[in-house]
């Protein structure tokens, strides 16, 4: 019980020096989300292989089978964060659709891996708020 509290400690502390590293040589805003929409656009292409306008498009049913039949377990958490920020920073109308696909995503990936953190129930609040003042 020891030895796992002790490496939990550390683990954490190296974590923390790490962060402070990165805020130190690159700067206050390298853990800030970004805005600019061709970010995202990248990021659909590069780690998913489809664009930006492919997501936008898909109905539930279609989201689903995709998720289910082309991305490994491992990519859908990114998936559901990449959906999540976009539409965060997305107009009104295509807000809606990514922050509901990102809900469905991310509690795909919470049943599929077992696995959830607190932060991700912070994510799934945020976004029923987003969706309820809509």
């Amino acid at each position: 019980m020891g030895i796992s509290f002790k490496k939990d400690i550390l683990m954490n502390w190296i974590e923390e020096i790490g962060k402070f590293l990165r805020i130190w040589t690159e700067g206050q805003q390298v853990f800030t989300e970004p805005e600019d929409p061709a970010v995202f656009e990248d990021a659909y292409i590069k780690f998913f292989e489809k664009n930006r306008a492919y997501f936008l498009g898909l109905s539930e049913n279609e989201l689903s089978a995709y998720l289910t039949s082309e991305l490994q377990v491992q990519q859908l958490h990114p998936l559901a964060l990449t959906l999540l920020f976009d539409g965060l920073n997305a107009n009104s109308e295509e807000q809606d659709n990514l922050l509901r696909k990102a809900k469905f995503t991310l509690n795909l990936a919470m049943t599929e891996t077992a696995s959830f953190a607190f932060q991700d129930y912070q994510y799934l609040s945020m976004i029923d708020n987003k969706l309820s003042n809509s």
